[in-house]
């Protein structure tokens, strides 16, 4: 589905990354064109139902999420008007969204370095975490912290497709030094995987916060556009990794940072008793692998 791009990321300057999306296929025009309407603030239920309704993969997607257990209401619905309706716009965004990156890669097998099923279990877990922790502490951007844990790491997958040869040397330092993903890519190059989602999601049109989250989730005291939702996701990689559901390919970060816990209003003491409701909400929430297919 991709094609390696013949540039290595020591040749690319991080200022240079723009011009590199242009060789990187954007979403299917059905997925930009509900992007760009849920984007207008005066937008309908209508209007938003007739965009899915022009794609049947994603109409049946759409129907088969609010019908599982993760928005299930007990009646089964049949219609993308109340589908919309029941989900509400930030959760037909957010559905879209994971339907569209995963649609993206659906094709990808896998290798050494890296196991897609680990791999989306791990992002799932992140999304159920930071979804769990924004409920409990009543944060901002609570809609949208389940789509920013869910797509973090994505950069990973871009460094894969088009970068094969940067990713396998990642990997082989990573386990060779015992380093984390990140950790091996500041060591190796000058650009990591939260620029590289950044870039591809900001050209894909995705929301500036879950665009924040997702370049600063490693140092989220740089993150300026959602300090706030960049700690979470942040936190919540830490814990996914303290309850085994670690990212393939490297080890866990050594450390939670004392600042992402400070901006949430939380100690890493107060965790344990989040861990019912996550295993609960990981559940419901790999219904979402669903989307794959």
């Amino acid at each position: 589905m991709s094609t390696v791009l013949e540039k290595s990321l020591l040749d690319i300057h991080p200022r240079e990354l723009k011009g590199m999306v242009n060789d990187i296929p954007t979403l299917p025009a059905i997925y930009q064109k509900l992007f760009d309407k849920l984007n207008d603030p005066d937008v309908s239920v209508p209007e938003i139902a007739e965009i899915i309704t022009q794609d049947q993969a994603l109409s049946a997607k759409i129907l088969h999420l609010v019908n599982s257990a993760l928005y299930g209401t007990g009646t089964k619905t049949m219609t993308i008007n109340r589908a919309v309706v029941i989900l509400g716009f930030r959760a037909v965004r957010g559905a879209a969204m994971a339907s569209g990156v995963f649609d993206y890669f659906r094709d990808e097998e896998g290798s050494e370095g890296i196991d897609m099923i680990k791999f989306w279990e791990h992002s799932i877990a992140v999304a159920c975490i930071s979804k769990v922790i924004s409920r409990d502490r009543r944060l901002h951007h609570r809609e949208e912290a389940f789509v920013a844990g869910l797509l973090h790491d994505v950069g990973k997958l871009i460094e894969k497709n088009y970068f094969s040869s940067d990713f396998d040397q990642i990997t082989v330092t990573a386990e060779e030094e015992d380093l984390s993903w990140f950790e091996a890519e500041k060591k190796l190059f000058p650009i990591h995987h939260g620029t590289i989602g950044k870039t591809v999601f900001r050209s894909w049109k995705f929301s500036p916060t879950v665009v924040d989250a997702v370049q600063f989730h490693h140092k989220p005291g740089a993150a300026s556009s959602a300090p706030e939702l960049t700690a979470l996701v942040h936190v919540a990689d830490f814990i996914a990794y303290e309850l085994g559901y670690g990212a393939p390919g490297a080890r866990g970060p050594r450390e939670c940072d004392p600042e992402a816990l400070r901006i949430l209003g939380m100690t890493l003491d107060e965790t344990p008793g989040y861990y019912d409701r996550i295993h609960e909400e990981m559940e419901h929430s790999l219904d979402i692998l669903d989307l794959v297919e």
